[in-house]
């Protein structure tokens, strides 16, 4: 993992969230990555530790983050949000009614296909 991590440019997340994957980014994991390097989390669990990431991201403005879920959704921590490289999009399309009624509607053709 560790050499990964030092070689990658892009690094993005997905893991199950587990007692092994709480805060996995945290002060540590991002100071063995390029300091150009882009880290971006689609993982929605708590995986990165937002408060080690807003000191990172300050100190070093080449490192850059883009964010789909927060620590303690819909919450970010103090200071994230005004951080000039980092994008957070807080990720709450299932909560629109629209994106429901089409999830609904996908699901009951494909069962429809599978009684046919």
């Amino acid at each position: 993992m560790e050499e990964v991590l030092r070689e990658a440019d892009v690094i993005s997340l997905h893991p199950v969230f587990d007692k092994t994957t709480y805060h996995l980014v945290n002060k540590e994991w991002p100071a063995m990555m390029k300091k150009e390097a882009i880290l971006v989390d689609c993982s929605r669990w708590p995986v990165i530790d937002e408060v080690a990431l807003v000191e990172l991201l300050r100190e070093n403005p080449m490192f850059r983050v883009g964010l789909d879920v927060f620590e303690d959704e819909p919450y970010m921590k103090p200071g994230l949000a005004d951080i000039k490289n980092v994008v957070v999009v807080p990720h709450i399309n299932s909560a629109y009614k629209v994106a429901a009624v089409a999830a609904q509607t996908v699901a009951e053709a494909e069962a429809a296909i599978v009684a046919t």
